[in-house]
């Protein structure tokens, strides 16, 4: 496994995307705080897909 301390993977050094790392959360290491998602991760994709229509399904109702 890759760390996630090193330059490998961070775009912009915000976006984090490696397929190597299994991790899905992932330490930002040069603001000293905070956390991000591994983009590369599909578990992160499969996530962000049923939260998107979970979003959608009480928005509908709502309106």
């Amino acid at each position: 496994m890759k760390s996630s301390n090193r330059d490998d993977g961070w775009i912009t050094g915000r976006l984090y995307f490696n397929r190597e790392d299994k991790r899905v959360i992932i330490k930002r290491p040069r603001s000293g705080f905070g956390y991000t998602i591994n983009l590369g991760n599909k578990w992160t994709w499969i996530f962000n897909i049923i939260f998107v229509i979970i979003v959608l399904v009480i928005l509908v109702r709502v309106l």
